[in-house]
């Protein structure tokens, strides 16, 4: 069966709790978890080492034929990952609902 798992980033996704977090999504990946679903719903900011963690999560995610979401984001985090070009890179939802709805859980 295939499980999705919904972590939520705290207010600040930054150099202070972007390894824990990473640890956090690599035990869901351990777990089974085929979907990683990121929840920015209480993210105000994004500085570079919680992208990087977002992307390296996005790399294992694919040696596993797994998949890295987002939902929930603020139009601040979303201009983050505009600027970047992150966007590309991930599937992007409005709300938990919406992705669930998407990926099929």
């Amino acid at each position: 069966m295939s499980k999705m798992a919904v972590l939520k980033a705290e207010e600040r996704f930054d150099s202070g709790n972007a390894d824990a977090f990473k640890m956090k999504a690599l035990e869901e990946f351990e777990g089974g978890s085929i979907v990683l679903l990121v929840d920015f719903s209480e993210t105000r900011f994004v500085d570079s080492v919680g992208l990087g963690c977002l992307v390296s999560l996005l790399k294992h995610a694919a040696q596993r034929d797994a998949k890295v979401a987002l939902c929930s984001l603020s139009p601040q985090v979303r201009e983050i990952f505009e600027m970047t070009r992150l966007h590309r890179l991930f599937d992007i939802f409005n709300s938990k609902e919406d992705a669930e709805a998407s990926l099929g859980f």
